[in-house]
Formats: structure tokens, sequence, C-alpha cells
């Protein structure tokens, strides 16, 4: 789980216990994020085709706003439903042959594909189409991996089961050359990633175009701005960033310096810092016969639009 994705919720009594939208779940035993919502509320809700965005006065007086995935675990019929953005699922799910891959490391599993819509209630709306074979694993194109079952234990190991079950190779990259990136950064508002492992996106030309290609999964473009923003051979830096601006109307918040390193702007936030990790950990494990399925420019837009992710990456400012 990166930063304030991913969520989980318990059904108790007609009670959905939810994480509050934007929270960082490694907190959970230092804060009051999990909500709780009553199910017919929100049930009532999707009837009507709206999002329920109702905002809760937790113990310590924070006023926070359910996950925007609340919809989503109010319809799965389990008591417990786990939802994260794991790299492994991820890397799969973004690719063109995800739903055949996903029968063969499945199988066994009552598991539904679910193609990539719109987080939040049209995510509801379309996993609702799927609860006839009564999934206990949803796999969600280019979004991340839900588990659902009758505790917190069986939960668990049924995640334990489908990420043994979706590990793949990680491939390798060249060291980064600090040297060269601390030449080329001299003098500019720009600086060396603060986390040694990201700058593999850049030294592998296999991980730097598919993290370029474009946006594979929606809190990438919330956290981090659409695709990723690269520096060419002999290129000067604003060059690159003209150019990405250009082509996405955004300011990139770091730069793969193609077989060099990633640079990143001084004042990236922790969350962004967790997504570029992320996206390093999903694309070194696509491999290189894989084709990949990328977000299209109007499915980027509304994400970075909505009014939800908007709020989530304002609590984001004041975590980790």
């Amino acid at each position: 789980m990166q930063a304030g994705g991913g969520n989980t919720s318990v059904k108790e009594q007609g009670t959905l216990w939810v994480k509050a939208s934007g929270k960082w779940l490694i907190h959970a035993a230092q804060e009051d994020m999990f909500l709780p919502v009553p199910l017919a509320d929100i049930l009532r809700s999707i009837e009507q085709g709206f999002e329920y965005t109702q905002e809760y006065n937790t113990a310590s007086g924070v006023l926070l706003r359910p996950s925007v995935e609340t919809t989503m675990h109010a319809v799965i019929p389990q008591p417990v439903v786990v939802h994260v953005h794991s790299v492994r699922t991820m890397a799969l799910a973004s690719r063109a042959d995800a739903e055949q891959r996903l029968a063969e490391r499945l199988s066994g599993l009552r598991y539904a594909w679910v193609p990539y819509v719109h987080p939040g209630l049209p995510l509801a709306q379309e996993i609702q189409r799927h609860l006839d074979r009564n999934p206990e694993v949803l796999v969600l194109g280019n979004h991340g991996l839900v588990v659902a079952a009758g505790t917190c234990d069986q939960a668990e190991a049924l995640l334990r089961d489908v990420e043994e079950r979706l590990g793949d190779e990680v491939v390798s990259s060249p060291a980064a050359d600090l040297d060269a990136l601390r030449r080329l950064t001299s003098g500019t508002p720009w600086c060396s990633s603060f986390d040694e492992e990201a700058h593999a996106i850049a030294t592998n030309p296999r991980s730097c175009a598919l993290a370029t290609g474009g946006t594979m999964y929606p809190d990438h473009c919330v956290y981090l701005v659409p695709a990723a923003a690269s520096v060419r051979a002999g290129e000067a830096l604003e060059t690159a960033v003209s150019r990405y601006r250009a082509r996405y109307d955004y300011e990139p918040k770091a730069l793969l310096v193609e077989g060099y390193g990633v640079i990143v702007s001084p004042d990236m936030s922790r969350a962004a810092r967790e997504l570029l990790l992320c996206l390093k950990r999903v694309v070194e494990r696509i491999p290189t016969e894989a084709a990949v399925h990328y977000l299209e420019d109007w499915q980027v837009a509304k994400l970075m639009n909505w009014d939800a992710e908007k709020y989530r990456l304002a609590i984001a400012q004041h975590e980790g």
C-alpha cells in the first residue's frame, strides 16, 4: 500500500467501518481513521446514483470523509474487505493480456477480472455486475486488488495467497550515475532522488520506456501527475520540462534522466516519493514481451479533476 492508497473495511451490525479518505494505514495505531458509516445510507446513495461524501467527526475531533471506495466496500457482501494497490497486481493488471494471465495464476480461486472503470461509484456499480459468481478476489484493471472474506484472518491468508500467485521476476537495473546527476542539477531547482531505489526507473531502458509511455493506474496521476517525464541524451532540463508540459499541461515532479537516474523537485511530498517508488516496483515486474494498457487521456483528466481525489491529495499534504 503506497501513501494513502488502498482501503479496508469491516461490516458489523449494519455499520461499515471503513478507512478515511487520504489517511495512511501505516498510522492506524496512532490516529483515528476508521469511520462508522451506516450501511443503509451508503446503499441508498448508490441506488440514487450519488457518491457517498458525508463527513464524520472522529473521537479526536477531526472531521474526515470515508474512503473514495466506500461504495465498493458496501456492495461486496463479505464482512471483511481489503483493497490494496499491490505492485504485483498492478504490474499484471496493467498488461494488455491481464485477463488471460489471471486465468492461469488464479485457477481454483473464486475471482473476477474487472476492466478499468473510474473509481468510486462507477467501480462499485461495475463490481455489482460480477457478484453473481460470489467472488472472493477482484482484480481491478489498471488499479489494484480486492480480497473479501468472513474474518480478518481469512482475508489476510487470501491476500498472501494471491500475492504469491501473482509474483513475477524482478528485472535488474544498472546503478545510477550520481556524479552525472549532480552536474546536471547544479544551479537548478532539481536534485537527485531522495530514495536511491527510484533511480532504477531511469537506468533500465525498458523501465524508462514503460514509465514514460503513459499512466498505468489512478494514484500515479493523483500524486505524481500523468505518466513520467524524461530527459533524453544531451537534452537540457528546461527542454525536457517544456516537452512534458506541452503534452500534459502539468509541471513534472520528477524527471527520468535516461541511463543516469532520477531527479526530483526538492519540495516533493512524501506521498509523491512513495508513488515514485511504486512506479519503479511496478515497471520492473512487467516482462519485456508484455504489452501495456495505459489509461486514456480522458480517463486521466477525469481523475485529475475529480473532487474526491483533490480532497485526498489535500489530506496527503499533512501525511507521511
